[in-house]
């Protein structure tokens, strides 16, 4: 059942990445064109890192890099979609400070040895502030009236799913026994979140409609 459950998380990933890449056209002359770099690849960076390099330094680094790349890049991207000008330098502070902060982490733990989950757990509430200044622009935009079929706010709400959800469960790994029911039970619940995260990304390039050219 946990194999199943990891396919089908792994598989979800790969159906956005797929989607990204069907509907490209929808976005390739905005700023978030860098979606679809992203987009595949944290697929590619799960299975090298479940299957192929599993438990091994090279793994462990492919994660690490996993947890600053992916949340650093998606903050810089909500910035592109902030129109005023101040909550946009907040936002690309936050993802400047990201990458600080990761480097800064560097010398406290050994990225080919351990996880750091201080700095991811960092990671995600520069995440979640970005969002919620991106949320608060665009409910105070004329683009509220048709939210529906914001691309972006698709992904948006798929990214929002992930980053409330893992680090909650993170934390939760740390007071179980590996061998424990409920650690089994996390792991389900971690998939499950992966797998609805980017079903919801997967469908927002799919019903969103096309962006118009950056200016």
């Amino acid at each position: 059942m946990y194999e199943e459950f990891k396919i089908a998380g792994i598989a979800s990933e790969f159906i956005a990445a797929i989607f990204a890449s069907i509907y490209f056209y929808k976005y390739q002359n905005s700023k978030l064109k860098l979606l679809l770099i992203i987009m595949w690849y944290i697929p590619i960076n799960e299975v090298l890192g479940q299957y192929l390099f599993a438990r091994t330094e090279t793994g462990y680094l492919l994660y690490n890099l996993y947890r600053i790349i992916v949340p650093a890049s998606f903050v810089y991207l909500i910035g592109t979609q902030i129109s005023d000008s101040l909550r946009k330098k907040i936002v690309f502070a936050l993802s400047a400070f990201c990458f600080l902060t990761f480097l800064i982490s560097i010398y406290f733990s050994n990225p080919l040895k351990q996880f750091s989950k201080t700095t991811f757990t960092i990671f995600t509430i520069a995440v979640l502030i970005s969002l919620l200044i991106y949320f608060i622009e665009l409910l105070k935009s004329d683009k509220v009236l048709n939210m529906s079929k914001n691309l972006f706010l698709w992904i948006a709400l798929g990214f929002l799913i992930f980053f409330i959800s893992f680090p909650v469960i993170l934390l939760a790994r740390e007071f179980v026994s590996d061998g424990d029911k409920i650690h089994r039970s996390l792991n389900y619940i971690q998939f499950t979140v992966a797998i609805l995260s980017y079903l919801t990304i997967a469908f927002g390039f799919y019903y969103g409609n096309k962006i118009e050219m950056d200016k």
